[in-house]
């Protein structure tokens, strides 16, 4: 076979194998919009930032090319799966008043197994937060972090030897707090109220089963469905934290923020991806701070790595004052 038809079809098996790899893309990630029909595709629907990368470098690859339809067909799927995360980023509200005390919130899943408790200590003394919530702590953990721990006179721990032990630790007084179990294992979630410059702000801290499977899924909906129920019905400011296991772009993280009224602190500052941490090809937002619209995020970061699967989120906020 003469050398140039061998390279005429060489490149048109690249090109084709290219056409099929866009066309199976489009199908995994269309998949993703029907999550709310099976956990299956719940999954497949967290992935838009990559989905969105990986169409507008197929574009690019077509257009120098100059295969223009299947060009066309990936920067159309960039921009169907793009415009879900820029839709995230615009700002729910005007902002309010930022002229007001501002309070610190922190949430670490720490990963018990893995996780680096010297990293932790020193993460949290540098954030030196107001409100810290804690997952996967263990009586081991707490004994590690004591000397960090010192600086909150006033908690609520649940801690556990497998993945669902949690803490609340705070700088205000807890007029009340309490666990509540729920589900297959009792995994603990922390509904407690704090006095903060006097007001009441209710904080709900909680971490559900990650979806591994369908059964794992249904527990998680659940319990993020209960969270909701609990959410709604109480008065005033409200913050809730945790790892929910769920990404903006899923129904089930959708419904919860209809249901409960809440608004998310990363709403119109970022999308920051929190998991998995060793993986920065898979990442996605995990880790939530939500909060009442009564009160005022003025700022919400990514903390660094603490050994742990998972990244530190943390928001300054403010009280609205009182009408």
């Amino acid at each position: 076979m003469p050398l140039m038809k061998r390279q005429a079809r060489g490149a048109i098996g690249l090109w084709g194998l290219l056409q099929a790899a866009a066309f199976a893309a489009t199908l995994i990630s269309l998949a993703g919009f029907l999550g709310a029909l099976n956990w299956r595709l719940d999954i497949l629907s967290h992935f838009r930032i990559q989905y969105a990368l990986v169409f507008l470098l197929l574009a690019l690859v077509f257009a120098l090319g100059r295969r223009w339809k299947p060009f066309a067909g990936s920067l159309a799927m960039a921009l169907v799966n793009g415009l879900p995360v820029l839709f995230f980023l615009l700002p729910p509200a005007p902002p309010g008043p930022q002229d007001i005390p501002s309070i610190r919130a922190m949430l670490a899943n720490v990963n018990c197994g893995t996780g680096n408790p010297a990293a932790v200590r020193t993460a949290v003394s540098n954030a030196a937060p107001d409100i810290l919530v804690l997952e996967e702590i263990s009586p081991r953990w707490l004994e590690e972090l004591a000397p960090v721990l010192a600086a909150y006179p006033h908690h609520k721990t649940a801690p556990r030897f497998d993945n669902f032990g949690i803490g609340l630790f705070s700088r205000f007084p807890i007029e009340s707090a309490r666990i509540e179990p729920f589900g297959l294992i009792g995994s603990p979630s922390i509904f407690a109220r704090l006095v903060i410059q006097d007001r009441p702000c209710a904080v709900v801290a909680t971490h559900p089963m990650p979806p591994g499977d369908a059964r794992l899924a249904a527990e998680r909906n659940r319990q993020l469905d209960w969270i909701a129920e609990k959410v709604a019905a109480r008065p005033g400011p409200v913050l809730l934290l945790g790892d929910l296991n769920t990404s903006p772009w899923s129904p089930v993280y959708r419904r919860l923020i209809r249901r409960t009224g809440l608004l998310d602190s990363a709403r119109g500052r970022s999308v920051r991806p929190t998991w998995p941490a060793p993986l920065p090809l898979l990442w996605l937002p995990l880790d939530h701070i939500f909060h009442s619209p009564d009160i005022v995020v003025h700022s919400r970061a990514v903390g660094p790595d603490i050994g742990s699967d998972h990244f530190p989120v943390i928001v300054d906020f403010s009280l609205c004052p009182p009408l």
